[in-house]
């Protein structure tokens, strides 16, 4: 019997009112994702609403921080300072505030101080708007899905790691983060072609995983403008094998683990093996598909828009097979699989069982197909 989602979304307006400008953001360009979790030494620190990412010109990147307060009393001349201090804690380029104020002093105060306001005015015109519309899952409808799918923490905490994953775009734009991400995929992946899984969450979930790779992808694009292919290549499968301290600092890992393992031995020759062993190791990661693939498609300036594309598919309430994404998303999909030493014919052609939809009349509370 297939399952189905709650049509509606827990916990009312505000929820309701961050997948609207989730959607008007989406319109514009911009990639973007819910909810997303500022942690410090493992503690929870805040929310961000809304982060959003964009590559305006082939030479910047804009990331942004949106803070959300839909309420009789919003504070909103608070939520200003709140808003951009998180700016300047994350080095975000641009933050804003969306606001059921309506008073024009508080857009006032914002510019001054280099915060957008979107105001009352503009948040009842939003309801309105068709850029608000939205034909897709809700992050609450999402995680739901999700947590069925995994049976919560007892099948691996699906939505944790997803929770996790989302957290890193806040400081793990980089090759740490993408290499992170890259594991995460093939773990999805692994899971969604062994099967019978209920429903597609893992495909979801490694769907949304990508996107989030691709946008860290672009981000460090900025470190190669001025290269040329060959140079790209380097630094990017330079990076993906060795981390964003590069191979020296692999290296030196390397031989202090040797050191050790020497010293608990007391064997020299164990010095020798160890290393000889984890060069092996880093020699074996297939870093050069990716710098390949990268160095070209980053020169086009098209990984956002697949990003995007990926983030799409995530939420859909039919979410594709990965022989439905577009040409750059499959060719995207065939080199991961490559990395991973995974069959990519197998990987395009998988089709997973699907969730019935909840309601034809209502698509906003539809479970993927």
């Amino acid at each position: 019997m297939a399952a189905q989602l709650k049509s509606a979304v827990p916990g009312g307006k505000g929820q309701d009112m961050e997948e609207r400008l989730r959607a008007y953001f989406l319109s514009l360009g911009y990639y973007v994702l819910r909810g997303v979790k500022f942690t410090y030494n493992r503690f929870d620190v805040t929310d961000v609403d809304l982060w959003l990412y964009l590559r305006p010109t082939p030479i910047s990147r804009e990331r942004c921080n949106v803070d959300i307060k839909n309420k009789k009393t919003p504070q909103a001349l608070e939520r200003i300072f709140w808003a951009k201090g998180i700016q300047r804690v994350l080095g975000l380029e641009r933050c804003i505030v969306a606001t059921t104020d309506p008073r024009s002093d508080v857009a006032a105060f914002g510019h001054a101080h280099e915060v957008t306001v979107l105001d009352g005015t503009f948040l009842s015109r939003l309801e309105k708007s068709a850029r608000s519309a939205t034909t897709r899952l809700t992050e609450e409808q999402l995680m739901e899905l999700v947590d069925r799918a995994c049976l919560g923490k007892i099948g691996g905490d699906w939505k944790g790691g997803y929770e996790r994953s989302k957290a890193r775009v806040l400081s793990g734009l980089d090759f740490d983060g993408a290499n992170q991400w890259l594991h995460e995929i093939a773990t999805l992946l692994d899971v969604h072609l062994s099967g019978p899984v209920e429903g597609d969450a893992a495909l979801r979930l490694a769907y949304a995983n990508v996107g989030m790779f691709l946008v860290a992808v672009d981000f460090l694009m900025q470190g190669c403008l001025s290269m040329d292919t060959d140079q790209r290549r380097y630094y990017l499968t330079e990076g993906f094998r060795y981390g964003k301290n590069g191979k020296a600092s692999a290296e030196g890992i390397v031989r202090v683990a040797s050191r050790l393992v020497s010293a608990a031995t007391g064997e020299a020759a164990s010095m020798d093996i160890v290393e000889r062993e984890l060069r092996q190791q880093f020699s074996g990661v297939r870093a050069e598909v990716l710098g390949e693939f990268f160095a070209k498609a980053g020169a086009q300036g098209t990984i956002i828009e697949v990003a995007r594309e990926f983030e799409a598919a995530a939420y859909a309430l039919q979410a594709p097979f990965p022989a439905e994404l577009s040409v750059p998303a499959q060719a995207v999909m065939g080199t991961l699989s490559d990395h991973f030493g995974r069959d990519r014919k197998r990987v395009l052609a998988s089709r997973p069982q699907m969730f019935a939809p909840a309601s034809p009349a209502n698509a906003a509370g539809a479970a993927g197909a």
